[in-house]
C-alpha cells in the first residue's frame, strides 16, 4: 500500500469535513436551490433561464450534493489512514 505524504492528512481532514458539511444541505434543499438559480437566471436574461431549466432538475442538484458527500469521506478516509501511517 502506498504511503500518505504527511503533509495532506490536515488539509484532507479541513476540506474533507467541509465538503461533507457542504453537501448535507444540498441533497436537502436541492428543490429550493434548483428554484433559486432559475429564478436568479431569470432575472438575467429570461431565454437562458428557460433554456436551463428544460434539461436540467432538482435531481442533478441533488447528484451534486452526493458527490460532495462521496468526495468529503474519501478526504476524510485519507487523512485517517495518513494519521495512522504516521503513528505506526
Amino acid at each position: 500500500m502506498p504511503t500518505i505524504d504527511p503533509g495532506t492528512i490536515l488539509p484532507n481532514l479541513i476540506l474533507g469535513v467541509l465538503a461533507v458539511a457542504v453537501g448535507i444541505p444540498i441533497v436537502i434543499y436541492r428543490r429550493g436551490l434548483f428554484r433559486a438559480t432559475v429564478r436568479n437566471l431569470e432575472a438575467v436574461n429570461r431565454r437562458s433561464s428557460k433554456g436551463v431549466s428544460r434539461p436540467s432538475s432538482p435531481f442533478w442538484v441533488g447528484t451534486a450534493g452526493v458527490a460532495f458527500v462521496v468526495l468529503g469521506m474519501i478526504m476524510v478516509a485519507g487523512a485517517v489512514l495518513g494519521a495512522v501511517q504516521l503513528a505506526a
